[in-house]
């Protein structure tokens, strides 16, 4: 069962609320296959997709309050009593009147709430996280090579540019092993190039704590190789690991 932290909104006029929590989550557990797990303010205000769970009316005060204290999107939920929905319909039309982005889900709409579970699961990974990207974008990605910065601003991803010439540096001259399997045309430098390549990526993940990247890998034909058998490795040992500093594609790899 997915698991998303929420903070649960009640209002002091409807007094002793800890019984209506746990029936509404409960309910909600059940419909959706999401575990809503209750969770202090501090907490809420760390996550990527801050969950707020509209228990009673009266409440939307709290809501705007707490929205001040972070500028990520919002996720709003609401239920079927207690004037919940009128709640969270008017936080949501506050705060899409403030530019913020926000979604609501109720009891219309509940089968979304694991979408934005697993949404919220993936952005908490990424976090922290480095990105390599290898002697920058391909000059033909005229659409696909943001700012590195969207990157942190958005996801809490580092993206952490790094010259050709440091894979360069890293090529050993003779691999420890060599890829198995026939190739029609390739020739046994071909092999030991592709090892090699292989080799410098690995010493660059391991030196700079990289959790994915992604090379400008037609450089690398002056070389007369490709980085084309070290990316593929590299993805099959769990590295998200693209070509032509395509980072856009390299995070879709990296969530798929």
């Amino acid at each position: 069962m997915q698991t998303l932290p929420v903070l649960v909104l009640g209002s002091s006029l409807r007094g002793h609320t800890d019984l209506l929590a746990t029936k509404v989550l409960a309910e909600w557990g059940e419909k959706t296959g999401v575990k809503l797990q209750p969770a202090p303010q501090e907490k809420i205000q760390e996550e990527p997709l801050p969950a707020l769970l509209h228990l009673t009316g009266g409440t939307e005060h709290l809501a705007l309050k707490f929205a001040e204290k972070v500028r990520v999107p919002l996720l709003l939920l609401a239920h079927r009593s207690h004037n919940s929905l009128p709640a969270a319909l008017e936080t949501l039309a506050r705060l899409r009147e403030e530019g913020r982005k926000a979604w609501l889900v109720t009891e219309a709409n509940v089968s979304e709430l694991s979408l934005f579970a697993q949404a919220a699961a993936l952005a908490r990974e990424l976090r922290g996280k480095k990105l390599g990207l290898i002697g920058g974008a391909s000059p033909w990605l005229v659409a696909s090579s943001p700012e590195p910065a969207i990157f942190q601003e958005k996801l809490g991803l580092s993206v952490v540019e790094i010259p050709l010439s440091a894979l360069r540096e890293r090529l050993p001259a003779d691999p420890e092993f060599l890829p198995e399997g026939e190739g029609l045309g390739i020739s046994e430098r071909e092999r030991r190039m592709g090892a090699r390549v292989y080799a410098g990526l690995r010493a660059l993940i391991s030196n700079l704590g990289l959790s994915a990247v992604s090379i400008a890998c037609f450089e690398l034909l002056a070389e007369e190789c490709t980085a084309c058998f070290a990316l593929a490795r590299l993805s099959d040992e769990g590295v998200p690991a693209g070509c032509e500093g395509d980072l856009p594609a390299l995070l879709a790899l990296w969530l798929s």
